[in-house]
């Protein structure tokens, strides 16, 4: 019997506190709406997906340094680099860039990551997260031209040090040949490996004839040397002129490839309106509630 008497009591002062509770509701829904609609700002997202394939070119010698730069972790790491964005940004006009309004996600077991970006409108989401994706591809095409760049430099500096080892190598030799009063011919050897048929002077050939195994090593070391650089400083040369073409023609594109462009997303992400009017009622209601009960309370405690 207490429980029902207690029960009917708390219905009686629900009733009797109905308007109390139902203006408590009303004034909370009426803050939160001002404070939603016109307080609290919204932002808009704007998403975008991208796909990084390093392996989409043969890029010969380049290759290496092509998969070491265009991988999901490292497009992900230049396109957070707070210092480069926020120069950019400055540069571009636009409001700081703030990391917390960017986030990505790397699609499971794929080479796609999904990027996003608020912002207070939809049209500066859409702009901001391009010029990020721009920026991002910038900054790879640049790192691998600087590398690209000190290799070529690298090789370039090779290519010259082993054409003077070769200049060195000829100028003894060809000294050699002429201390010695050989025929100058023998010059050809050095430089082709055809076979020629001389027609050589009676003191060439008595030359020829004189010459010494101790001589004759000593040509055929020097010879074999040069042979040796020749082989080395054309390798070089190759690779040299390899990643000299490659530099010059090297572009991004087909390394970073934009599968769905920054969309122009015309509802707000943020804040929630329905959400927050859900818990400004809740919030209303108790408040209401807590109003009534007291009001009872301090009625029953008058009579008292």
């Amino acid at each position: 019997m207490e429980e029902t008497i207690e029960l009917k009591q708390i219905i009686n002062i629900i009733l009797k506190g109905k308007w109390i509770i139902a203006a408590c509701t009303i004034i909370t829904l009426l803050i939160t709406g001002i404070f939603t609609w016109f307080v609290m700002n919204e932002e808009f997202e704007s998403s975008a997906i991208v796909q990084i394939a390093s392996g989409v070119q043969d890029t010969g010698i380049m290759s290496n340094y092509i998969a070491t730069e265009f991988t999901p972790t490292i497009y992900t790491q230049r396109i957070q680099d707070t210092s480069i964005m926020k120069e950019g940004f400055k540069n571009q006009g636009y409001t700081e860039f703030i990391k917390g309004n960017f986030s990505f996600t790397n699609l499971p077991e794929t080479n796609l990551i999904e990027l996003h970006y608020k912002a207070p409108s939809p049209e500066e989401a859409q702009l901001h997260l391009e010029f990020l994706m721009d920026e991002t591809k910038n900054q790879m095409n640049k790192s691998v031209k600087e590398t690209l760049n000190q290799l070529e430099q690298t090789y370039l500096n090779e290519t010259n040090s082993l054409s003077n080892e070769i200049e060195q190598l000829m100028k003894k030799y060809n000294n050699v040949i002429i201390s010695n009063k050989l025929p100058e011919v023998l010059i050809l050897q050095t430089i082709t490996s055809s076979q020629f048929v001389l027609n050589l002077t009676q003191e060439q050939t008595a030359a020829l004839s004189g010459i010494s195994g101790t001589l004759q090593n000593e040509l055929l070391q020097l010879k074999a040397q040069i042979d040796s650089k020749s082989k080395e400083y054309q390798n070089v040369l190759a690779k040299y002129q390899s990643v000299k073409t490659g530099l010059d023609s090297f572009k991004p594109d087909p390394f970073i490839r934009v599968i769905t462009e920054p969309t122009l997303n015309e509802a707000s992400t943020s804040p929630s309106k329905f959400f927050i009017l859900v818990v400004g009622l809740v919030v209303g209601i108790l408040l209401g509630l807590a109003v009534a009960f007291f009001n009872a309370y301090w009625k029953n405690s008058s009579r008292i």
